[in-house]
């Protein structure tokens, strides 16, 4: 529960960032969404992909972060939606990237150790 407690805070600050049209919002965040994302973090815990991909986690924390700030921004100036997409997209792939480099760096320790 509070799993989905958090994708629904973070779904809600993140749809807001993208598009002000709240039925886009609402088919988003109501049953496309809430299923993807369900099935996606099930599958992801069972597989323990989080443990592979150690930095993961901490950018899709800090693209709810930009996207947050993305939307204070937003009520004095306008941001094009391709930015604010593009912004997730660019950070979730360099944590992604990192995590790639980090068990890579970690296997050659181990080979080097053991």
């Amino acid at each position: 529960e509070v799993l989905d407690a958090s994708f629904s805070f973070d779904g809600v600050i993140g749809a807001f960032a993208i598009t002000a049209d709240p039925i886009i919002i609402a088919l988003g965040l109501g049953l496309i969404g809430a299923m993807f994302v369900r099935s996606l973090t099930v599958y992801m815990v069972r597989r323990g992909t989080l443990d592979q991909y150690v930095y993961l986690e901490h950018g899709a924390h800090w693209a709810i972060g930009a996207l947050a700030a993305m939307l204070l921004v937003s009520i004095g100036h306008h941001i094009p939606e391709v930015v604010t997409g593009l912004t997730g997209v660019v950070i979730i792939f360099a944590s992604f990237v990192w995590s790639v480099r980090f068990r890579k760096k970690d296997a050659a320790l181990e080979a080097v150790e053991g």
